[in-house]
């Protein structure tokens, strides 16, 4: 598949099958993801694969976290059901440097355009995702879970699987560009 394709082709998912995809495909992902472009080289991006098990200890962590704030029952229920959505649920992190600002919006930068590589090869080895980003990310509890520092940024959460056969992406369409041209 052609980027140009895969660009025009790749849509956000929400109906999974129940198989696992193979962790070398998951690998290859996520291998994809690193080559996105990032200043002085950074490499700012943490992930966590999580499945069976873990996606569960995650979904527990998620909820204890809630329930420590003013969530509701069905906000918890909710987030639960996120994490547990999909057969791999895969957390895109960013090693946080609050003492300098611009890097640290530069090295966010590069952690979303890593997840728009992930986003490509997923979709290139036939992989649904679904591109998740809600107020969990800002919690303790993931956090902690993940082994991350206090100050690092959960970016987004991406379930990844089969496509069921009847699921749909979602439609997608786009306006013109806003742009400005000062071009002589």
């Amino acid at each position: 598949m052609d980027v140009h394709t895969a660009i025009r082709t790749r849509r956000d998912m929400e109906g999974f099958a129940p198989d696992t995809p193979p962790r070398e495909v998951i690998e290859r992902i996520i291998e994809a993801a690193t080559w996105a472009p990032n200043h002085r080289l950074t490499e700012p991006w943490r992930f966590a694969v999580l499945a069976g098990a873990g996606r569960d200890a995650m979904a527990d962590g998620v909820q204890t976290w809630l329930e420590s704030t003013d969530a509701t029952e069905g906000a918890i229920r909710s987030a639960r059901n996120k994490v547990l959505r999909a057969p791999i649920i895969l957390i895109v992190a960013q090693v946080s440097r609050p003492e300098d600002p611009v890097r640290d919006l530069e090295d966010y930068a590069a952690c979303m355009c890593a997840i728009e590589n992930l986003l490509l090869e997923a979709h290139a080895e036939g992989l649904a995702v679904h591109f998740s980003t809600d107020r969990t990310m800002l919690g303790d509890g993931p956090k902690a879970y993940l082994g991350l520092q206090p100050e690092d940024r959960l970016v987004a959460y991406l379930n990844i699987g089969y496509p069921k056969p009847d699921a749909e992406p979602k439609v997608a369409t786009r306006q013109p560009a806003v742009v400005r041209w000062d071009w002589s």
